[in-house]
């Protein structure tokens, strides 16, 4: 097996194998990647038969002697076919890549496999590789999510929240306005965290263009008057919250449980979960218990997403 470092010249063989994989997510493509090189140097991975079949990708970065599964991404891991690639493929491939990065000077592999959510067939072998090699389990963020081809019934408080916004006259359209949405987003970060979004207004903006089947932004209104929102990536057969927020008019009116609500009513006919987020901080450390309370009344239930550190 043969192991390459990204380059240019992979660029479209790249996105081809990405969109065949059993992980057929648009946030491996080289555009989105890419967007946030200047924060991020990229250390990429591909991995080829020795006749040049190529058999695995790693979206991955480099920052000194180690390197993660890419951080400007929800997920990352292996990028794997789904036909000819089983635990004896992923174990030889784990072992070339950490024999090429040794050679490279790399100490540390951070490494955080594709949720299974994600996934179009069951795809562990990483997990069963890294157990092998000996790594250390480092964090686990506790996510929430919708099985929406088996759904759980929502609690007494979330329908009530429901009916409430249907009375108080809030509507849902899917939206366009970024910089209305993008001001009352990072207001409720600043105010309730002490925090931004991860991507500026430019940086969605443009995202929003280039991947515009994938990346849709819906909003509650009151009488024309923007109050709540949510940003949704769609990926493969999962759709996931990327963005949630509201106005103090919106908590009155409980104007995200009408979002949530249209949000699903799209997402079932063609996807198989919808992905709340996460409820942790500190690596899984700490766990928000009411953040995770407000996901569970809308029947989401837990989805570990797991990081695992491996000396080279």
């Amino acid at each position: 097996m043969v192991i390459a470092r990204y380059t240019p010249d992979f660029r479209d063989r790249w996105n081809d194998f990405a969109a065949r994989s059993r992980c057929p997510s648009f946030l491996f493509r080289r555009d989105y990647m890419e967007y946030h090189s200047d924060r991020f140097a990229d250390c990429s991975l591909l991995a080829f038969n020795t006749r040049g079949r190529l058999l695995a990708m790693l979206p991955a970065e480099i920052s000194g002697d180690t390197v993660s599964s890419h951080r400007g991404l929800s997920y990352g891991g292996w990028i794997t076919p789904r036909r000819h690639f089983n635990g004896t493929t992923m174990l030889e491939l784990f072992e070339a890549a950490t024999e090429h990065l040794r050679a490279a000077g790399v100490k540390r592999l951070v490494y955080s496999p594709q949720p299974h959510i994600y996934t179009g067939v069951p795809s562990d072998e990483d997990v069963y590789a890294l157990f092998r090699l000996g790594a250390v389990q480092t964090s686990c963020v506790l996510s929430s999510a919708i099985n929406l081809r088996n759904p759980n019934p929502w609690n007494e408080s979330t329908r009530q929240a429901l009916k409430l916004a249907v009375t108080s006259g809030v509507e849902v359209h899917e939206s366009a306005d970024y910089p209305a949405y993008w001001e009352i987003l990072s207001n409720r970060l600043e105010t309730k965290h002490g925090a931004r979004p991860v991507h500026s207004l430019d940086e969605i903006t443009k995202l929003a263009t280039l991947f515009h089947d994938n990346i849709r932004l819906y909003t509650a209104t009151i009488d024309g008057e923007t109050i709540a929102g949510a940003v949704i990536y769609f990926c493969g057969r999962t759709a996931k919250i990327q963005y949630m927020a509201t106005t103090e008019k919106g908590r009155d009116t409980k104007a995200l449980a009408a979002v949530i609500d249209h949000v699903l009513s799209l997402c079932r006919p063609s996807f198989d979960y919808l992905d709340m987020g996460g409820s942790t901080e500190s690596g899984g450390a700490v766990l928000n218990s009411g953040l995770l309370l407000q996901k569970s009344g809308f029947g989401a239930s837990g989805v570990a997403c797991h990081t695992y550190t491996l000396s080279l």
